[in-house]
């Protein structure tokens, strides 16, 4: 069976994308914040796919070692995955404007949405890109991190510039991968 792995799959959006992936056919690895929570999600999963597997992980991805160290467990568990999908992240808080952000509130909110992408793409997306056979990476982003268009006005500081990051990093990536002709497909979604 195809395999794809999920970040924030214990709700919202990842878990939205977990279901579709498993009524697709796929095994999935399932990563998370909240271990009850991810269990939740995990056994939902079993009961309407029970010839399928549904591995989790449980991570805050604020802990840049935690999250390294989970990566690099998953990468030996699992040969490379069809499909990743990082639907997880953060909302900086209400006030955070770039002259009142506090340091902690920069690293919490850069580590989760920015730093948290670069280390999965960076250990799980190498062996995808090496199979050169349509595999495929979505990462969602936000229309705040484009810089353009509406709402481009300022405010929430850490989370706008973490999401303009994770778009920088996925055109990045996708002009070095060849934009898809090597058969590795990488995207963001806002």
């Amino acid at each position: 069976m195809p395999t794809a792995i999920v970040t924030g799959a214990s709700r919202g959006l990842g878990f939205e994308n977990a279901k579709s992936l498993a009524a697709l056919g796929y095994d999935l690895i399932m990563i998370a914040k909240d271990p009850s929570r991810l269990s939740l999600a995990q056994q939902s999963l079993q009961r309407h796919h029970p010839d399928q597997h549904f591995t989790t992980y449980d991570v805050d991805f604020e802990s840049m070692q935690a999250t390294r160290e989970t990566v690099d467990l998953i990468a030996a568990q699992h040969p490379a995955a069809d499909v990743m999908i990082l639907a997880h992240g953060v909302m900086s808080e209400k006030m955070s404007k770039t002259l009142r952000t506090t340091d902690a509130e920069w690293r919490r909110v850069l580590a989760i949405n920015l730093d948290s992408v670069f280390t999965l793409v960076n250990v799980l997306g190498a062996p995808m890109a090496d199979a050169r056979v349509g595999r495929r990476i979505v990462i969602f982003s936000a229309c705040l991190g484009r810089m353009s268009g509406p709402g481009n006005a300022g405010g929430l500081a850490p989370y706008r510039i973490s999401k303009a990051g994770v778009n920088a990093l996925v055109r990045n990536l996708a002009h070095e991968t060849g934009l898809g002709a090597r058969g590795f497909y990488v995207d963001a979604i806002c």
